[in-house]
């Protein structure tokens, strides 16, 4: 999954990464990256994988059910001007 948020605080979306990366490691969510748009710091993109399908959507249901992630998600929503996501599938395997 590909995350993309503009915020009106990149302040703000850091702290609001740190305590999402706790939540992420107790579900066992594999966070590939964090980035940020280089002409824009309000502009973040992160990027977590998952085994497969199913795991993702386990995953998913878990996170859904945690109450420090729906809170988080509350404030998330508050701190964004915009944010999209994308499910990505390997078409090139090394």
């Amino acid at each position: 999954m590909l995350y993309r948020s503009k915020a009106k605080s990149s302040k703000e979306l850091d702290d609001l990464r740190l305590k999402f990366e706790e939540i992420y490691k107790r579900h066992e969510v594999d966070i590939v990256g964090f980035w940020v748009n280089a002409e824009d710091e309000n502009e973040v993109y992160y990027m977590s994988k998952y085994e497969n399908e199913e795991h993702y959507k386990s995953t998913v249901e878990k996170l859904r059910k945690d109450e420090d992630y729906i809170r988080l998600g509350v404030e998330l929503k508050n701190a964004r001007t915009e944010s999209e996501s994308k499910r990505l599938i390997p078409k090139w395997i090394p």
